[in-house]
Order: structure tokens, then sequence, then C-alpha cells
């Protein structure tokens, strides 16, 4: 119990002394995009009591509130700071391959924004107030990516929880970057970059540091139990599902990897496998782990970490502190 209580006070002192540490980095989107950045994502869950196991009880997101919509959908909104959640909504039927419902972006003049992309062609929705009393719009972006810009405005249920329900228990204090689908990237770009305004088709104004990422497919799925052979025609239909849940994903961003990868693992009860962590061809530390209905969760270390240790090599399984295993073959992860 001391141990546990321990960990659990390491991450989040480590966490709390960066609130929001990306948003010290600057951004070289367009300054005309009254954007502030990412606001939150949406997963489509099966079961609201099963999520609520994992987003609550592994990653510490405590519940913020409750909302239903206009079709009667329950919606629960988790709370990473004062301007981001992580928002569930129980619609999603067995076998449905798209577990995202949208992605939330934070504006600072939504009614600016509005008129900005009626005459860039986006074709915004019209402003309207949504359930949780902000105001919103909605772009419909390549492959079918839905965009809803939103403005925290007084008396909605985000503005009357600043400054509260800042959970100690949290993982993240930061929604780092969303992946949306999409087919074909390179034409995807114009319309991020020329229409929405963002730098090179995926970085938010804002100075937050937060960034789109828009694959086609996602192999980190490695991770996941039980594993499955891609060239299996019995499971292939899984197997794809699985790796849209690893496209369509949120990364977050904590301060010290060993720790959290030690909270998560004791929290979700998995195995040493399902908690590997593994330096990224972005030189920073990677961990991925996956709600009850396979969305993916990338969790990623602030440190960029040195050349002496190579791209691939894993954080050592166990409580005792070892040197990472680094890979014989390049670009292959070494274990197990």
């Amino acid at each position: 119990m001391f141990r546990r209580r321990a960990v659990a006070a390491l991450l989040f002192a480590l966490v709390a002394s960066r609130s929001t540490p990306a948003q010290e980095r600057p951004s070289a989107a367009a300054a005309d995009v009254p954007v502030v950045g990412l606001a939150g994502i949406t997963f489509r869950v099966s079961d609201l009591d099963k999520a609520r196991g994992y987003y609550n009880g592994v990653l510490g997101l405590p519940v913020a509130f409750t909302v239903k919509d206009r079709n009667g959908a329950t919606s629960v909104f988790y709370k990473i700071n004062d301007d981001q959640y992580v928002e569930t909504i129980g619609d999603l039927k067995a076998g449905e391959i798209n577990r995202q419902a949208r992605i939330m972006i934070q504006s600072s003049d939504l009614k600016r924004l509005n008129a900005l992309y009626t005459e860039r062609g986006l074709n915004p929705s019209p402003i309207m107030t949504g359930p949780d009393g902000n105001p919103v719009f909605r772009v419909i972006g390549p492959d079918d990516a839905k965009l809803d810009f939103i403005q925290y405005v007084a008396g909605s249920q985000q503005s009357a929880l600043r400054g509260k329900m800042l959970d100690p228990r949290r993982i993240t204090t930061h929604l780092w970057h969303v992946g949306i689908y999409t087919k074909d990237r390179a034409t995807v770009a114009p319309f991020y970059e020329q229409k929405l305004g963002f730098a090179r088709g995926r970085d938010l104004p804002g100075g937050r540091g937060e960034y789109l990422e828009t694959p086609s497919s996602d192999r980190n799925i490695e991770t996941k139990y039980p594993p499955l052979d891609p060239n299996d025609p019995a499971t292939r239909p899984r197997y794809e599902r699985e790796v849209m849940g690893a496209v369509q994903h949120m990364g977050i961003e904590v301060a010290d990897m060993r720790a959290t990868r030690d909270l998560v693992q004791e929290r979700g009860k998995y195995t040493d496998l399902q908690v590997r962590a593994h330096v990224g061809n972005n030189r920073h530390w990677l961990m991925h782990v996956f709600d009850p209905d396979g969305s993916r969760t990338e969790i990623l270390e602030t440190a960029v970490q040195p050349d002496s240790v190579p791209s691939m090599s894993v954080m050592a399984p166990g409580k005792a502190v070892a040197p990472p295993i680094v890979p014989t073959t390049p670009g292959v992860i070494p274990w197990p």
C-alpha cells in the first residue's frame, strides 16, 4: 500500500508541476485563425460503465458531468484539465468499426471563426448551443471527419468546473494530439492547412503545441491482448476493427513514463507486455493502452530521448530500474 501511494504521489507531483506542459511551446500555425487548441475527443462505447472503469479507473480522469443529446443519447465527460475533456457516448453497436464520434476544437471567437470558414467554402453548420451549454458549430472534413468548434461561455458545464475536479489521480493533464482516419494523407493536407489554417496541415494555433494526426492505418496494436493474426481470414474483420481503433486515438502527455507505466499496470491489472513502453521514431517514450472497445490511448513522455537510446528501445519490464532493452535489428522492437 505504501509503495502504491508513493508511486501515485510521485506521478502527481510530476504532472501537476507542469499543468499543461506543452503550452509553453510556440505554434507556427496561422495567427488569424481564432483557435486555442484541442478541447477534446468523443469515443463511442458499447457500455458506459465499462468505459468508466478505464477512463476513470485506469487513466484516473474524474467524471466531470453527464449530458443527453437531442436524440436522448447519454454522454459522460471526463476532465483532463480546465479546457480539455474526453467524452464517451454509449451508442456503439457490436461489430461497428468507427468508434470516434467527433473531435472538439476550442475557439476564442466562434462567430469570427464561423464567418472565416464560411468565406473559405467549408460550409460550417450554423452556431447552436450544445447540451453542455456552449455554442458550437461543425465542419465535416475529409473521410467524414466530424470537427466541432466550441467556445466556452459562462453558465456552461465546463465553465462551472474551472479550477475544480483537478483530480490528483489523473495520469495526464494534457491532451497532446488526436488521430483522425483518412484514406489518403496527401489529399487532406490542403484542407487542414489552407482551409482550417493549421500549420503543416496538423499544428493547431494557440501556442499549446497540440496537433492532429491523419493516418490511413496504424499497426500500434501489438500490445493489445489477445494478439490477432492479420493473415487469418477468420479474424481478419476483427483485426481491421482493431486497426481502426488504433487510428482513431488520443495522445496524452506525461512527465515520467516509468511511474506512469507502473501506475497504469497496477490499476488495470495489465501484463508487462500490455504496458510495454518503447522509444518511438519521434524520440519520445511511448506506451499504448486500449479502452474496453479497442480505442487506443497513446501515452507520450514529454522529454525527447538522447541519441544514445536508439528508436524502438524498450523500457525494461518489472519494478526494478534497469537499462533499456536495445534493438539488435534497427527499427524492430526487441522484446518480447
